[in-house]
């Protein structure tokens, strides 16, 4: 490209900046087009020519030797005008003429006919017809050229330059436009942001309010809808009555509250805690929390603040904490249950063995007797105990419980008495649960006996069974399927104090002799273990209703398989070689003896160590017998895992006084007998494990002692 002034042959200049034109889809230029002239001769002598005497009437001078190096040019750019030589050998300057005035770019560019022939008045005409503006006839006259040139050139600049001017007075409309659309947009989105803030304030359990120092505190002003529902006042009775909020904040917290308002211009912000009364005489619990405003001058002028329903947040708390403290009370039961068992299986295997030595019918066998039957009261209380603190052993199995309700509603009848009504309502097709059997029972018959007591005067048990899914929010139960049992009594209920400790164990509100307070804790037991959740609604004077989550059963959860064995009798004939591990020694020289008793060759090891030591000996050892819980390290059951790999053919029994049930010991092959056992229980147990066709080893067989 050249500059001003100067010729470019054959080249096309760079286009002028361009852009859309808002609202006509068409190019607006940024600035006016540049007065080109486009002269187009067969002849580069002429061209040459032609443009020396129209040198500096244009800011660009474009030639061309060909028709169509003419039109592609006029494709792309604007001219002022076209200077056209006639006769030309590809096509003629009339042939091209018609081409230009075709295309919509080009249609009212003017174009001059240079020619060197007379053209009669038939050829002058047709020029003029197809869009010429004039005749150059050569020799052309410089003057007279540039002076019709100039004519175009110049009415090309006023045509741009009042087309430059609409462009930018178009621009600017648009622009106008544009920023009249962009600031309707900026406040219908405002309104949409304003609105929806609204809704969420309206629909937030919170309520704002302004507090004049001066005029001290009148808590919330404004309520949102949720609140205002849940306190059973309108909105506007708290404009009408400022008094309102600040009379029923509870009696005991409102002279803190109003403590901590009065020092708020020191502290500059507020945050408290305190009750609230409903119009129905219930209580809310609302976080408040206030800042301080000052005027221009700096000066305290008054209170900004929200009040928060945390109500449910700290019922949550409540249940996390009452969860925790039954877990933690679990935890110690369990441990003391263990300890206990341990000596209660010492008292009683050695009242039975007294029991089997005395006379029958003598004071002393009498007194015997006496002992074994406490002793046995114990052993079932610490069951109970256990069963509080979810170690109790359970056999689950799949449950229908609209037979087991009906059946056991039947039952109750006789134990309740005449002056308590039975009611049963029980969903369709009640889902079935898996659990044990016995545990669902007693706690059924817990409830009824509790629900009788509250009755004195006599009333109506209900006991309800329904299929509830349970949505995720609530802290229990968990999120899931869940028969529904509720036992409700029309009895004098419970204060929220005793609803606090109701599954505590001990805890009882009856006289002295009448319940032992492990009613509830068991059933409290047996439904965490199960995997479920329970809760008391009650209120003074108005019933209980105890409701029990026990979670659906699937096809996979459906393990039917009773491991116990209704095998009793004697031992098995033969001796065996018996490793007897337990921790405590008096409980293990118990077992011990008890097995030379019954003609076995026992071994003996209070940990794991030393049990794999003989395990790992050549000692002939047929039978594994081992607590679960064995100080230093490893377990029973790895113990047990330990031997069926040395000794594939051993067998295996596990005891425990707590924590260990059949789905403890998992997929290991062996019995389990629970501390504490009586004789008849570890007969029953060696019978089923090693009375079943198991012979002595033959000589030089793995695991013999020959």
């Amino acid at each position: 490209m050249r500059g001003v002034g100067e010729v470019e042959q054959n080249g096309w200049p760079a286009e002028p900046v361009a852009r859309a034109d808002e609202g006509t889809g068409k190019q607006a230029r940024t600035a006016p087009a540049e007065a080109a002239l486009l002269i187009v001769d067969d002849k580069p002598k002429n061209l040459m020519a032609v443009a020396s005497m129209l040198e500096g009437l244009s800011e660009r001078i474009v030639e061309t030797t060909s028709a169509a190096d003419a039109l592609r040019y006029l494709l792309h750019h604007e001219v002022a005008l076209v200077l056209l030589d006639v006769q030309m050998p590809d096509m003629d300057g009339y042939e091209l003429a018609a081409l230009i005035r075709q295309r919509e770019r080009s249609r009212d560019t003017p174009i001059i006919f240079l020619t060197a022939y007379e053209c009669d008045e038939q050829e002058v005409a047709r020029g003029y017809a197809l869009g010429a503006v004039d005749y150059v006839f050569k020799p052309v006259n410089p003057a007279v050229l540039r002076a019709k040139v100039k004519v175009f050139v110049d009415l090309f600049k006023k045509t741009e330059a009042v087309r430059h001017q609409a462009d930018l007075e178009r621009r600017l409309y648009w622009e106008n436009l544009r920023a009249r659309a962009d600031k309707l947009q900026t406040e219908r989105a405002l309104r949409q942001i304003e609105g929806i803030q609204s809704v969420i304030i309206r629909s937030l359990p919170i309520a704002l309010y302004t507090a004049d120092l001066k005029g001290g505190f009148s808590g919330a002003r404004f309520l949102s809808e949720g609140i205002a529902n849940s306190v059973g006042f309108k909105r506007t009775a708290f404009i009408d009555d400022e008094d309102l909020w600040t009379a029923r904040i509870h009696p005991a917290d409102l002279p803190r509250v109003l403590s901590q308002v009065a020092a708020i211009p020191e502290t500059g912000a507020l945050s408290t805690e305190y009750r609230w009364r409903c119009a129905d005489g219930s209580e809310k619990v609302f976080l408040d929390q206030g800042v301080l405003v000052r005027d221009d001058a700096g000066a305290p002028k008054e209170i900004l603040g929200t009040c928060l329903d945390i109500t449910y947040r700290r019922q949550l708390e409540q249940q996390l904490l009452q969860s925790q403290k039954l877990d933690a009370i679990g935890r110690l039961t369990g441990g003391i249950a263990h300890d206990f068992n341990n000596m209660l299986s010492v008292i009683i295997w050695n009242l039975d063995a007294l029991t089997r030595s005395l006379k029958a019918g003598t004071k002393d066998q009498d007194r015997v007797t006496n002992a074994l039957g406490a002793a046995l009261n114990c052993a079932d209380l610490v069951r109970q105990l256990l069963t509080f603190a979810r170690h109790q052993p359970h056999q689950p199995k799949v449950i229908d419980l609209s037979e087991m309700i009906s059946r056991m509603a039947r039952l109750l009848g006789p134990v309740l008495g005449e002056h308590v009504r039975i009611e049963t309502r029980l969903g369709e097709s009640i889902w079935p649960i898996f659990a044990d059997p016995a545990q669902v029972e007693s706690a059924l018959v817990n409830l009824a006996i509790n629900a009788r007591d509250s009755m004195p005067d006599g009333g109506t048990l209900t006991i309800e069974c329904a299929n509830v899914h349970q949505d995720a929010g609530e802290l229990e139960p968990a999120s899931g399927d869940y028969v529904l049992v509720t036992v409700s009594d029309t009895g004098v209920g419970m204060s929220q104090d005793v609803i606090d400790r109701a599954f505590e164990p001990f805890f009882t509100t009856k006289e002295p002799g009448k319940g032992s307070g492990l009613g509830l804790s068991m059933v409290h037991g047996f439904v965490k273990q199960a995997g479920g959740h329970v809760a008391i609604d009650s209120e003074m004077g108005a019933g209980t209703r105890i409701r029990l989550y026990l979670p659906r059963t699937t096809a996979a959860d459906a393990r039917e398989g009773d491991t116990s064995t209704d095998a009793e009798g004697e031992a098995p004939a033969g001796a065996h070689a018996v490793l007897v591990v337990e921790d405590n020694a008096i409980v293990r020289s118990v077992a011990v003896a008890r097995f030379e008793e019954l003609g076995h060759t026992v071994l003996e090891a209070e940990s794991a160590a030393a049990a794999l030591e003989l395990l790992v000996s050549p000692a002939p050892i047929d039978l594994l017998f081992t607590d679960v819980v064995i100080p230093g390290g490893m377990g029973g059951l790895d113990l047990a895992r330990r031997a069926l790999e040395l000794r594939p053919d051993i067998r295996v029994i596990f005891t425990s006084g707590y924590a260990a049930s059949f789905s403890t010991v998992g997929d290991l092959p062996g019995e389990f007998l629970q501390k504490p056992y009586r004789d008849e229980d570890l007969r029953r147990v060696l019978q089923h494990t090693l009375g079943n066709g198991r012979a002595d080893n033959d000589a030089g067989a793995p695991g013999t002692g020959d």
